[in-house]
């Protein structure tokens, strides 16, 4: 009686675990950000679809269970049996089989049997339905598909019809065979307890009805196996075979017509084993069976490859111009291509200072600051304390004085794992530290006399000059994730530090999940193992808990049928408060003809959705982006989930931006998909590549950056995205491509082609004209000697009129010191190339009646010239350095030579601008 009474109470056990500790959690969460309607239409979808499938697929299974009983009760013994195949000796065999069966495997009670059948029936239908109802947004969106107003150049179907209906009607098919598979499953094994199965070989005619019943089922499946080979025609839209992805001649012409005759000579063996059930005269179905299994294997294997080797390969561009002209148009539009404006570009080299000048803000806004060397930058500089942390640098643009601004941005995050051993309590890492504060900026090309970024917003509270300020620092909702935090308890929350202090607060937020009730508060600590949250007497009725509440893990809850950016980014709204801003794509592998990408076969992607969550509440919105089928199908039936693009608030719309990840993967597929030309394609004479640049030490292929600068055409600047292209194989530039971001025309792409009768330097020859400038390398070689780190930036090509010009950053960092400084910057234009301290220094050099002097001391330098000391005074500084850099040398004491080296350095500097002053 007690492991009868076990059985069940584990089940109910099991099943309140999974009630308490993972549905209500999830729906109290889904519920904190809003979207409880969310949950709900996806538990209640998934648990529909399992209810149709089960019931259908138990219903199914138990008549086919009570067919089998019926006739397996009809049984005789095997002196009335008469084994009639071809062959004498396997009926002897067969005999002696079925008699030692009967002896040895005797026949299980049937009380039992049909107990154990009916338990199993039941099994088995639950994990038939777990497993395809885990598909059923395949279900929903084949109701409410969306047409792509677009058709396939074979079978003319519109495009829905790829992503929409044939997933729907795959899956029914793979249904119905797991039915049929199923179902002989079970007959056999009961027809074999039975000591019946035998009698498929007899002409005993109190058996008919067995051997109908399997044949029945043998011939539905056959039925199943032509749907199959039919749809496979539709593969032949993503066939690898022709030189190209798509059909191919061999497809259309061989291959097409292979899958159409096997398919009806699988419904042919269908018949046949349906007629065979109720009339058995001979063995046709067999023999057939022989036959279209040789049928298939030589219309499917051997008439292709023959097609192909010996049509096709001898005149491969001739036969192949349709499907490689499809793979082109298709490709384009699968990955947002067709719409590209492709422009010439002179590349003049007529630059002039009045060009310079007129341009200002162009160079203002050329970025001189690298992620990587900011983000340690950064950290040296502003994480204040060990529990803060920069986790990467963004990349944005704010208006400033009425003019467009470049800037670089991270969001000072905490991070409890940097706690000291002593302070990582369960009070300090759930109650106390909750939250990280502020963020940094910097413009993208200013810089200190130490060379140091300077600070559009910086410290502890934040302070801003010349952007807006920010009023609402604390980030609860981040990239971190902490794990679980309590929110608004008795115990105060750590806000920020000051000077040999704390500031406290309290969280004033609706974010998170109120903890009003003991039961809330114990399925918590059952679901986090933790039983402080329910015994705590911290925690009160208008505490808040929060969790998964890392912006990824988010997003992905929420939506997990989107793929998301892995490059999030903050901004700074008009009233100061902090948002998040994530790119999220639908992505498919059902566009006809489209080349693949990755590793997965994925060939459609479009940018469909921008996410933003605000750092404090965690209020999380999704945008839709128009244009994209896929999306407005998910709308149809998600309509509480997204809005439109046209409702986001202006004031984030400005930080919109053309995601990257989409940009370099339209830029890989551009460099052979800006070739519409059939001939040339097929002979790929104009294949781009990525060109490298040196950063660090090492080199590398370039990544696509962002910019602020006045496209060729256009009568004012914007922030557009930017990647330059080199031929395959050399290094010069043969064109570049660009993505404007700004919300009257985003995701307006342009590629400029440059001439072909003329050489425009390259990223790797610039690179290689540095390294030959002996001035140039004897410095950098000389600075990597002496104690530092030289690390070279990266090269950044920047249209200016019709010329172009190019810019890079060089770095100090002391061996041992993390903190990179920005000393140098090399400036090329047509053939020449220099280096100097200050960008508008270099463009000085070569454009001697540009003067950017003045903007040095503005953007880049602010020496402090307050005290006006004398020139004496000054000499004799630098005489005193001088003595200092020589003893550390003598010494061999390279980080302080290093130091020293900079030292005297600033006070040349210094001394050079107090003459130009007549100081």
């Amino acid at each position: 009686m007690s492991r009868l009474i076990f059985l069940p109470v584990l089940v109910v056990f099991v099943l309140l675990s999974y009630l308490f500790k993972n549905l209500y959690p999830d729906y109290l969460w889904f519920q904190s950000f809003d979207y409880a309607s969310v949950w709900w239409f996806m538990l209640k979808t998934r648990w529909v679809v399992f209810g149709g499938v089960f019931l259908l697929t138990f219903f199914i299974l138990r008549f086919n269970l009570q067919i089998t009983r019926r006739i397996a009760g009809n049984s005789v013994s095997t002196g009335e049996l008469r084994f009639t195949t071809p062959f004498s000796s396997l009926n002897s065999f067969l005999m002696q089989l079925f008699k030692s069966q009967s002896e040895v495997q005797p026949s299980l009670p049937a009380v039992l049997l049909g107990g154990l059948s009916t338990i199993g029936v039941v099994i088995v239908s639950v994990l038939v339905g777990l497993s395809f109802s885990a598909d059923w947004e395949t279900v929903f969106s084949f109701l409410h598909q969306t047409s792509f107003d677009l058709t396939d150049p074979i079978f003319n179907r519109d495009l829905s019809f790829y992503f929409f209906e044939l997933p729907m009607i795959e899956w029914l098919r793979n249904w119905v065979a797991t039915l049929i598979i199923l179902s002989l499953a079970f007959s056999g094994f009961l027809y074999f307890q039975k000591n019946v199965l035998l009698f498929l070989f007899t002409k005993n005619t109190s058996n008919k009805g067995l051997r109908a019943h399997l044949y029945v089922l043998i011939s539905a499946f056959f039925v199943v196996l032509s749907v199959g080979a039919y749809l496979k025609i539709f593969d032949l839209l993503y066939s690898n075979r022709g030189v190209v992805f798509g059909a191919s001649f061999t497809d259309v012409h061989a291959q097409l017509w292979g899958y159409k005759i096997v398919a009806i000579a699988l419904a042919i063996q269908a018949l046949l084993f349906a007629v065979y059930a109720f009339w058995k005269r001979g063995f046709l179905p067999f023999m057939t069976l022989g036959a279209v299994f040789v049928l298939g294997v030589f219309l499917n294997s051997i008439y292709p490859s023959f097609i192909q080797n010996y049509v096709v390969a001898p005149n491969e561009l001739q036969k192949e111009t349709p499907y490689i002209a499809n793979n082109i148009q298709y490709t384009r539009k699968a990955y947002g291509l067709d719409g590209m404006e492709t422009v010439s570009f002179p590349v003049k080299q007529t630059l002039t200072e009045t060009d310079l000048l007129r341009n200002k803000n162009i160079i203002d806004n050329i970025r001189l600051w690298n992620q990587e060397p900011l983000k340690q930058t950064f950290s040296q500089l502003q994480e204040i304390r060990l529990y803060y942390e920069f986790s990467n640098v963004d990349v944005d643009r704010y208006s400033v004085d009425g003019a467009m601004k470049q800037v670089m941005l991270s969001a000072r995050e905490m991070d409890t794992s940097q706690l000291s051993s002593q302070a990582q309590t369960w009070i300090n890492q759930r109650l106390v530290y909750t939250h990280g504060y502020g963020l940094c900026m910097t413009p993208v090309s200013r810089v200190t006399p130490d060379g140091l970024p300077h600070f559009y917003i910086k410290d502890l509270p934040p302070r801003s000059t010349e952007v807006g300020s920010v009023s609402r620092p604390e980030i609860y909702f981040g990239e971190k994730n902490n794990g679980y935090r309590i929110l608004n308890t008795n115990e105060r929350e750590f806000d920020y530090p000051r000077a040999d202090s704390n500031v406290y607060t309290h969280y004033k937020g609706d974010g998170g999940i109120s903890l009003n009730s003991l039961f809330k508060r114990f399925i918590f600590a059952w679901k986090f193992s933790d039983i402080k949250i329910l015994i705590s007497s911290l925690i009160h009725g208008e505490s808040r808990l929060v969790f998964d509440a890392d912006i990824r893990t988010i997003v992905r809850k929420i939506t997990p049928f989107i793929a998301y950016d892995r490059d999030p980014y903050l901004v700074v709204r008009d009233d100061g408060r902090l948002i998040w801003m994530l790119d999220g794509y639908t992505l498919s592998d059902r566009f006809p003809y489209s080349e693949p990408f990755g590793t997965q076969g994925l060939n459609y992607i479009r940018n469909a959705v921008k996410v933003t969550i605000d750092a404090y509440t965690g209020e999380t919105k999704f945008y839709a982006m128009s244009g994209d089928p896929i999306i407005a199908t998910y709308k149809k039936y998600y309509p509480d989930l997204f809005h439109a693009y046209r409702d986001m608030p202006s004031d984030i719309k400005r930080h919109v931006r053309f995601p990257k990840d989409l940009f370099s993967l339209q830029a890989s597929m551009l460099r052979t998909y800006h070739m519409t030309d059939v001939q040339v394609f097929y002979n790929r004479e104009d294949v781009w590549s990525i060109p490298k640049e040196i950063y660090g030490e090492n080199e590398k292929q370039m990544d696509a950056y962002y910019m602020v600068t006045k496209l060729p055409g256009d009568k004012e600047e914007s922030f557009v995205l930017m990647m330059p292209f080199t031929p395959t194989n050399k290094n010069n530039m043969i064109a570049w491509m660009t993505a404007k971001c700004d919300p009257n025309a985003y995701g307006q792409l342009r590629a400029f082609k440059f001439p072909k009768d003329k050489t425009i330097y390259g990223p790797t020859q610039i690179e290689s004209r540095i390294d030959q400038d002996t001035e140039i390398s004897q410095k950098l070689t000389l600075w990597g000697q002496v104690g530092s780190r030289v690390i070279r930036g990266n090269l950044m090509v920047v249209p200016v009129e019709e010329s172009l010009i190019y810019v890079e950053p060089i770095y100090l960092q002391a061996t041992q010191s993390k903190l990179p400084e920005l000393k140098r910057v090399i400036f090329s234009y047509g053939d020449r190339v220099v280096m100097n301290e200050t960008l508008p220094q270099a463009i000085s050099t070569l454009f001697s009646n540009v003067d950017f002097n003045s903007q040095r001391e503005t953007e880049f330098f602010k020496p402090d010239f307050s005290g006006k000391r004398s020139m004496d005074a000054l000499l004799d500084e630098l005489l005193e350095k001088y003595d200092q850099f020589k003893s550390s040398a003598k010494l061999g004491n390279w980080d302080q030579f290093g130091r020293g080296l900079s030292d005297l350095e600033k006070s040349i500097q210094l001394i050079r601008m107090n003459r130009k002053k007549g100081l």
